[in-house]
């Protein structure tokens, strides 16, 4: 009886939600603003009635553009002039006439807030004019002047912009509406004289007052208009020209092919032995072409959204599921939690479906409670022979929970049927589907599941698909309106699809470093044939695009700046994992380094005794003060001692220290970050709109830490025989990566000498303090981890030993000086595209 009961209040809560969604109503869609040959220059975009303002005033703007001179140049920062680009002035007059009795005029002439104010008044009273190009000065304002004569008043502001423009680039110039509340004027008339350039397209002028080849006047309203003008000296190509051979094609096929053959050699062999491994990759590759389908074939971009965010997680956590040794340890407590977060996403939705009318709220309230309840009822009909109070209980609100969330779900199907949604909801489909992908793969890393994993794989998800302040957009959840146009990396449209790609790469990066860990955990790692193709693989992927590419890419120089200071890389970090490795005896535990490194202060005491038995003996001999015999007895007893020892004194500090590689590793890589930080205020510092964005801005702050990891973790197999060796065979290796980003900058012949010096000045400044930095602190680290002390090693008292830590301080000077003498040139080949144009 009670299982039928049950069933009955299950169908009722069924009922309910299909009910709700079947008497939902659509929900209207945002009005949009007529089209613009439907508008008179009085319209508003959201079509009120024409506001008004005082009477008698006119505004007039006046638009010249005229090639830039010399005296108009004189103020442009060295090296940011192009004689090979066109420098163009834009001169923007706006004339405001009015009654002399008007408020306004007396406003102005009082000046009040001038001239901090001149912007914010011209562009709230005529509109903000946006000029492209790259701005080679910050944009001019002069006082503004007024002029009286026969009871009319004028007031005239004159705005003087300076752009450089490459050949055949476009110029493109945008009116916005006035932001003045209450307005000064509704309707202005607008003149542009483009002097050597010609209208090539304009946008929001129906209806032009005057159109010839020199003159375009127009009226405009409260609505923006586009002007995009082109210049008559270049003529536009049917068709470009292509090379039949290709440097960045060429290395960008060879980089490909290098970071899958390092990639296939990381996972290691047995990796590729087990089925599911195998199966694993079949199917990704399978996916990977249909996500690349949509850049041949757009119609095909619902298929890349299935396989992206449907299929890798399917079959990521098949995968798991088979790899995972253990069961998922989910109780019904978790699936609570799950329950109560999709319980508030439903009143949310529910919320938006009472605002925007697709149910009205007694509605809405009397279905979530029978639907609710009458689920709650089910749970403990079915339930109720278990005899577990607790258990009833939690299932009652389980399913009440999910009642709650399947409706909301399915007025959420109704909605995106009727096209008219919560503009971010599908995002939040997106990212709740891709958090499967980390979810799987942290568990198939450790082997076991975690809560901490999912929680983890949320967030991250959601950042992946935007910040914070993205999310919270109060637009993101009302009524979708006029879509915006989406952020680049590079060429690619930051719409969910591309950041997922973007996560799935640095997950991948990540799982690389998690496999780093797992094969560093003891000496034995350093010998796997997959760890130097795992390093190998990070440092290229950190040095795929260099900083300062984007500044450079005109570049008369035929050497690609993608791709090949990947390459470098690796040439360097093979280079510099010495094959065979040098013959060092590791120690098996603190106590045995303790004694080796003990050893071999004593062997080196040793040594110089020797050394002042040779010089001091000449003397002491010619004097009398020695005999022969003495002398022999004394150079025998340390001969002796010295055989005692064997081997190089230097071998007990080319050894791991007893650490493991990874603990050596992360110990270098932290103290690199830190020895680099200070750079940041010379390269920029990170920006994106996503995790993703940014991480991929930040790389260039991870390269050298990511050379110092390399230091760390093969420490026994890097060439030299000690730490300051080590660290100056680093330097080599790093500093030629470094300068390879630059070697466009360094052969281009339009950039002066001075700058090309402060370049490199700067560059080795940073790769030698951090290597030099670096080798010092491995040295005392060593001395610290035997108990012994650092003076050992390296005596204050000793010009020689104070040698390298007085060189990383010169270093240190000169890096400083040759960064505040930087020049503007400079800043555009460090800091690449980071480099803002002033305001527009």
């Amino acid at each position: 009886m009670t299982r039928m009961i049950g069933a009955l209040l299950a169908l009722i809560s069924a009922g309910a939600i299909v009910w709700c969604t079947v008497a939902a109503r659509p929900v209207p869609a945002t009005p949009q603003a007529a089209p613009v040959s439907e508008r008179e220059p009085w319209d508003l975009l959201d079509d009120q009635t024409p506001p008004q303002v005082e009477a008698g005033r006119q505004a007039t703007t006046e638009v010249l553009v005229t090639r830039a001179g010399r005296g108009d140049l004189s103020s442009v920062p060295e090296g940011r002039l192009d004689e090979r680009q066109r420098q163009v002035k834009v001169t923007i007059v706006h004339r405001l006439r009015m009654n002399q009795a008007d408020p306004l005029a007396a406003t102005l002439r009082q000046g009040t807030g001038f001239p901090g104010l001149i912007q914010h008044f011209t562009d709230d009273a005529f509109g903000a004019v946006k000029l492209g190009g790259l701005a080679l000065v910050a944009t001019t304002r002069p006082a503004p002047v007024l002029v009286t004569g026969g009871g009319i008043t004028t007031a005239e502001f004159r705005v003087t912009l300076l752009r450089q423009f490459s050949s055949g680039a476009l110029m493109t110039l945008e009116f916005n509406a006035p932001g003045a509340r209450p307005l000064i004027v509704v309707q202005r008339t607008i003149t542009l004289m483009p002097g050597e350039w010609t209208v090539l397209r304009t946008s929001g002028i129906p209806k032009p007052l005057v159109e010839v080849a020199d003159q375009l006047r127009f009226a405009v309203g409260l609505y923006p208009v586009t002007v995009t003008l082109a210049q008559d000296s270049y003529g536009f190509p049917d068709a470009q020209p292509q090379d039949d051979f290709s440097w960045g094609t060429t290395l960008g096929v060879l980089t490909g092919v290098a970071l899958i053959v390092f990639l296939v050699r990381a996972l290691g062999r047995a990796w590729w032995d087990r089925r599911p491994n195998r199966e694993l990759t079949v199917g990704m590759a399978v996916i990977v072409l249909v996500v690349l389908v949509p850049m041949v074939a757009p119609e095909w971009e619902l298929a890349a959204y299935i396989a992206l965010f449907v299929a890798v997680p399917a079959l990521t956590m098949r995968h798991a599921g088979r790899v995972v040794p253990t069961s998922p340890p989910w109780t019904t407590r978790d699936m609570l939690v799950v329950t109560g977060m999709g319980f508030l996403f439903g009143l949310g939705m529910l919320s938006w479906s009472w605002l925007h009318g697709q149910l009205d709220a007694a509605t809405l309230v009397v279905a979530s409670l029978v639907a609710a309840v009458s689920a709650a009822g089910a749970a403990v009909a079915f339930s109720a022979d278990l005899g577990i109070r607790v258990v009833v209980v939690r299932l009652a609100v389980l399913s009440a929970e999910a009642a709650i969330g399947l409706l909301a779900l399915a007025l959420w199907g109704r909605a995106l049927l009727d096209d008219v949604y919560p503009p971010d909801s599908i995002r939040l489909l997106l990212a709740l589907c891709w958090a499967l992908i980390p979810i799987a793969a942290v568990a198939v890393a450790t082997r076991k599941w975690t809560r901490a994993a999912v929680v983890g794989a949320v967030l991250v998800s959601l950042l992946v698909q935007g910040w914070p302040t993205e999310w919270l957009n109060a637009g993101s959840w009302s009524l979708p309106t006029v879509e915006p146009e989406l952020p680049k990396v590079g060429i690619l449209p930051l719409d969910p699809l591309v950041r997922g790609v973007l996560g799935l790469l640095l997950l991948v990066f990540v799982l690389l470093v998690l496999r780093l860990r797992r094969l560093g955990g003891s000496l034995a790692g350093l010998d796997h044939p997959a760890t130097q193709a795992n390093v190998i693989v990070c440092l290229m992927v950190l040095y795929l695009t260099p900083r300062g590419s984007a500044t450079l890419a005109d570049s008369n120089v035929p050497l690609p700046l993608l791709a090949i200071t990947s390459i470098v890389a690796w040439a360097a970090a093979r280079w510099l994992l010495a094959d065979p490795p040098p013959a060092v005896s590791e120690p098996a535990s603190p106590e045995e380094h303790r004694v080796m490194v003990r050893a071999a202060l004593h062997k080196r005491l040793l040594l110089i005794s020797e050394q002042e038995l040779y010089r001091l003996g000449r003397g002491k001999l010619g004097a009398g003060e020695l005999t022969m015999t003495e002398f022999d007895a004394q150079r025998h007893d340390l001969e002796a001692a010295l055989r005692e020892h064997g081997g190089h004194p230097e071998t007990a500090l080319a050894t791991s220290a007893a650490c493991t590689p990874w603990h050596n590793g992360v110990h270098a890589f932290v103290v690199s970050l830190l020895l680099s930080s200070p750079f940041v205020l010379v390269f920029g510092w990170p920006t994106g709109v996503d995790l993703t964005t940014v991480v991929f801005d930040a790389r260039y702050l991870l390269t050298l830490p990511a050379f110092g990891f390399l230091f760390g973790y093969f420490y026994p197999r890097i060439r030299g025989t000690q730490p300051m060796t080590k660290a100056l065979y680093l330097m080599s290796a790093a500093l030629l990566t470094e300068l390879s980003a630059y070697v466009p900058a360094l052969f281009e012949p339009d950039i002066g000498v001075m700058d090309k010096v402060q370049v490199v000045a700067i560059v080795v400044g940073e790769v030698a303090l951090v290597c030099i930095g670096l080798g010092l602190y491995w040295e005392w680290r060593i001395m610290h981890l035997a108990g012994e002390p650092w003076a050992r090693v390296r005596n204050i008292r000793s010009v020689r030993s104070l040698a390298t830590p007085l060189l990383a301080v010169i270093i240190a000077a000169g890096t400083t000086a040759a960064t505040s003498a930087a020049g503007q040139t400079v800043d555009r080949i460090l800091k690449g595209d980071q480099v803002s144009s002033a305001p527009k």
